[in-house]
């Protein structure tokens, strides 16, 4: 089975919270208090359970720590928060915000949410080519010379697009590569030894005979990212992914 379309949106799939999860500060001495919500662990949407936390527990005493979650033991949609000195997201952990303890009896300061995160818009693409593929082993017994059952297994969901809007931090997004700009549309995208590609969504829509189809891939990696830099044309990446089930086991969803 293959499905095309001539454009569609590419949503980034970055850690971090998405409701709830306020930060404030629980009146008695460096308790911090952080409210149910869901946050984004891996492309999963994971559902948290509010916690009070002793930041001052945590060494050293006094200082910035980030408020973090994480997937719990054995689960892929449940999280559990806590705090640390050290920066988490290099553990692919999310975080949820920043706070400061100061000497004052433990005072906590700068009680910080960060940004939403979840599914972000990062860039536009065209030429969006899915194919669905299975391995068979096909049944035959005794002298039957066409098979009588049919076994699927190893099903793939991969595909192909062009980015049609390209910029350094929509690539880096994607080869979960470093993107230093200062803020401006300008900058240096760096990959490193040890960068891994990021998960990343794909939303696809057309209108055929009047009926409009969104197409939406959940969760998907780039295996392979093609810049073709020649004189005539511009650079337009060439990417080719694999679709994945989701926290939900979603790999893909047609809207009709």
């Amino acid at each position: 089975m293959s499905i095309s379309f001539g454009v569609s949106t590419l949503l980034g799939l970055a850690n971090g919270w998405e409701t709830g999860c306020a930060i404030t500060s629980g009146g008695v001495g460096s308790t911090a208090v952080i409210a149910a919500g869901y946050v984004w662990i891996g492309g999963a949407k994971c559902v948290v359970t509010g916690r009070d936390l002793n930041i001052s527990a945590i060494s050293p005493a006094f200082g910035w720590k980030y408020i973090f979650a994480r997937l719990a033991a054995g689960q892929s949609s449940t999280a559990t928060l806590d705090a640390t000195s050290a920066d988490p997201r290099p553990n692919g952990w999310a975080v949820i915000g920043y706070v400061k303890t100061t000497a004052a009896a433990g005072k906590l300061t700068g009680l910080t949410t960060s940004g939403t995160t979840g599914r972000i818009p990062f860039g536009r693409a065209m030429n969006c080519n899915i194919n669905l593929s299975y391995d068979q082993a096909v049944a035959r017994g005794g002298t039957l010379i066409f098979g009588n059952d049919m076994k699927l297994y190893n099903g793939a969901c991969e595909g192909t697009l062009e980015y049609a809007s390209i910029t350094g931090a929509n690539i880096s997004r994607i080869l979960g590569a470093d993107w230093a700009s200062a803020g401006s549309v300008s900058g240096t995208l760096t990959l490193t030894s040890t960068h891994t590609p990021l998960p990343f969504a794909i939303q696809a829509q057309a209108i055929t005979n009047g009926v409009t189809s969104t197409v939406t891939l959940h969760k998907c990696y780039s295996n392979q990212i093609t810049l073709n830099m020649d004189r005539e044309n511009y650079t337009i990446p060439s990417i080719s992914f694999q679709a994945l089930a989701d926290s939900e086991g979603d790999v893909l969803s047609w809207n009709i």
